[in-house]
């Protein structure tokens, strides 16, 4: 009567077991899928230049390019006392006139603003509403500012003549007097404002003169939206009186990037025109650390070695002036004061890093901490060199306070490079093919794509047909040729040499103002040049180009039986299946005898020749010598790869484990035997699908 208890118990025991072993096997796909899909993030370019310094190309913002109306629009909303402002909206719709008056703005005519102007935009055919400034204005002022406009006869100004006949008791006959005669004898209209009638009827041109008038001489000038005022928004920064350039000429190496979890560092520069620069963090310290240019891969140290830029996304330091005083992100000014740059998120997963811009806004009792903003700049990797602008030197008391804000993500903690430096054995020098790093590693579905990166470009030395390179660089510009019967016709352009006609470089290069006639341009025949190159394809936009479309191809090539092998593509076979379809497009046949249009490789032996390259580059990398200052962050990206490994050999075991002990207990238990190896199965097959598809 009683032997039904130990069963019942069994059962339960049993139940359990299958549910800790389905739970280990959920992990451990989760863990897979999260890890294996690479999310790749996209920016909004930047017009950009090179500046050669001391046998370095540095990337800088071509401010010739660069409008108000073109930047990037506030990621964030915000507000101070009347002031707010919400993400998605345009710099030249939050900033006024008086806020950006560092660059003299209010010195400028509507004639002056037409001639420095992009595009060919003629103001005779804007409405008088486009500028709501000169309809603030009263007759009376209009009178004293413009030039003879107090001369001009009544009916000779359609704006004010209307005006006028709607002002009760007006006699009509005022129309034949000079402006300056009637507004002596009707008061009336002398303080009557111009946007008391429609001004959409009218058009600036018809008050003769007005674009003449500074912008200064306008009462209210510094109260109004850049918006407001006819084509300010389209000129572009280098062009104003006070232009944005770069100050100083500093350039620095970016050495290692660190995230948030690090704390106490003195040695920075970065800070607020306040405080200085030289501002230090107690905690949440993400950073990047800085070098001089000719200090890679030497034991020598110099003065600007170490130096750290502190992330303004987690420090904030005192700024403003005035009524105004209060807090702002930490960072830097190398171009002027109108707007600051602040590192933002240092990614040690991808060692890269963004930077924003941050304004201000200016009230007659002085001028607010640098808060609108961010507004996506330029991004960065390790040892990309960057412009710093002027340093200072000296140092500060002062210490920036945590913003407590949470990082997107806590990577793997590397080794800091004052530690490194403490473990190095001087008696035994490090072999110089393992001093430095190519590139920092990057891992989709455990590749090496910054590696497989850099043996494409490798490779597109020796391949390319190019009319103009330097060393087949991000400026390489290849020569004219068509495909599939002249249907696509272009030139293969950039560091990794894309096709001008692919839709991914149509798509990006489109996005960016102009962009859609360059592609045109190029794709007729006409040969860029590299500034060209430059503003609608920079080496950022190139760079995010490569990791999309090899990660593509990663994930599609995964998914391809290997006719050499009869199994899916992978190891060194799938390095050469994404390398032949970098080089002969998505859709390219396996191994195929045939190369392109120009000739060189074909297919399979680009797919060899990328193999070897990719394989020496990590092999010699810091991949395999995380004990390297410059590469310790390689370790991070390998990681990934190495715990989702981990992950699934532990769900494995477990499993195993558990379902061994499950399958004792239902030994002499056999009537849910059959639902049981059912489960199993199941378990066991969703754990070898998802480590496949990871690997």
């Amino acid at each position: 009567m009683n032997s039904p208890k130990p069963l019942k118990k069994s059962n339960q025991i049993g139940s359990a077991l299958i549910a800790a072993s389905t739970l280990c096997l959920i992990f451990a796909a989760i863990c897979i899928t999260f890890f294996s899909f690479p999310s790749i993030a996209s920016a909004s370019p930047l017009p950009t230049k090179i500046w050669e310094k001391e046998q370095s190309r540095v990337l800088l913002p071509d401010w010739s390019q660069i409008t108000f109306n073109s930047l990037p629009a506030v990621a964030s909303s915000g507000s101070s006392g009347d002031r707010s402002w919400q993400a998605g909206t345009s710099v030249d719709n939050i900033l006024k006139l008086g806020d950006i008056n560092d660059v003299k703005p209010e010195i400028l005519s509507l004639e002056a603003i037409e001639q420095l102007a992009l595009g060919d935009i003629n103001l005779e055919n804007i409405s008088l509403s486009a500028f709501p400034l000169a309809g603030k204005q009263t007759v009376g002022h209009l009178a004293e500012i413009v030039p003879n406009l107090s001369q001009f006869q009544l009916s000779d100004v359609p704006p004010i003549a209307s005006l006028s006949s709607q002002i009760a008791g007006v006699n009509p006959n005022i129309n034949q007097l000079q402006i300056g005669q009637a507004i002596k004898q009707v008061p009336q209209l002398a303080q009557a404002k111009l946007n008391q009638i429609d001004l959409s009827e009218f058009a600036i041109a018809q008050i003769p003169n007005l674009n003449s008038v500074n912008l200064e001489q306008f009462s209210g000038w510094s109260e109004e939206l850049i918006s407001n005022i006819p084509l300010l928004s389209q000129v572009p920064l280098s062009n104003f009186p006070v232009p944005i350039a770069s100050i100083g000429s500093t350039v620095m190496r970016i050495d290692t990037i660190y995230s948030r979890y690090e704390s106490k560092r003195s040695n920075t520069i970065s800070g607020s025109d306040v405080e200085g620069f030289a501002v230090a963090c107690e905690k949440d310290c993400a950073y990047i650390e800085l070098d001089d240019m000719e200090n890679v891969g030497r034991r020598a140290t110099g003065p600007l070695e170490g130096k750290q830029w502190i992330s303004g996304k987690y420090q904030e330091v005192r700024g403003g002036s005035g009524c105004l005083i209060g807090w702002e992100p930490t960072g830097r000014h190398p171009f002027g004061e109108v707007f600051k740059v602040v590192v933002m998120e240092p990614s040690e997963t991808s060692d890269t890093v963004d930077t924003a811009l941050y304004f201000r806004f200016t009230l007659p009792c002085g001028k607010s901490p640098y808060i609108i903003g961010p507004v996506p700049f330029l991004s960065y990797s390790v040892n990309s060199p960057m412009f710093v602008g002027r340093l200072e030197g000296g140092s500060s008391n002062s210490i920036s306070r945590s913003k407590g804000v949470a990082s997107e993500t806590k990577p793997s903690k590397p080794l800091s490079s004052n530690q490194a430096k403490k473990n190095a054995l001087p008696t035994q020098p490090v072999p110089e093919s393992k001093r430095e790093c190519a590139r920092p590693a990057t891992y989709v579905s455990g590749v090496d794509v910054a590696s497989l990166g850099e043996a494409l470009a490798k490779l597109s030395e020796g391949t390319a047909n190019l009319e103009s390179a330097a060393s087949a660089d991000y400026e390489a510009i290849g020569e004219m040729v068509c495909t599939e019967g002249a249907r696509n016709c272009g030139r293969a352009i950039g560091r990794y040499q894309f096709m001008s006609y692919r839709e991914d470089v149509q798509r990006t290069v489109s996005s960016i103002p102009g962009g859609t006639d360059f592609l045109v341009r190029v794709n007729r025949g006409q040969k860029p040049t590299t500034e060209e190159l430059f503003q609608y394809f920079p080496p950022a936009v190139q760079d995010k180009v490569l990791q999309n479309s090899l990660a593509e191809n990663l994930v599609s090539s995964q998914q391809e039986i290997d006719p050499k092998t009869g199994q899916v593509f992978k190891g060194d076979r799938l390095i050469e299946r994404v390398a032949q379809k970098h080089f002969g497009g998505f859709g390219s046949k396996i191994d195929a005898s045939y190369s392109n249009i120009l000739g060189g490789y074909s297919l399979k032996q680009y797919g060899e020749k990328v193999r070897e390259l990719y394989n020496h580059n990590t092999s010699d990398n810091c991949q395999a010598n995380s004990g390297d200052s410059n590469g310790i962050s390689n370790s991070v990206g390998s990681a990934i790869t190495l715990n989702v490994s981990l992950s699934i050999k532990v769900a494995l075991f477990i499993s195993s484990f558990l379902g061994g002990m499950w399958f004792l207990i239902r030994l002499f238990h056999k009537r849910k035997q059959q639902f049981f190896l059912i489960l199993i199965g199941l378990g066991i097959a969703v754990t070898l699908g998802t480590a496949a598809l990871s690997h």
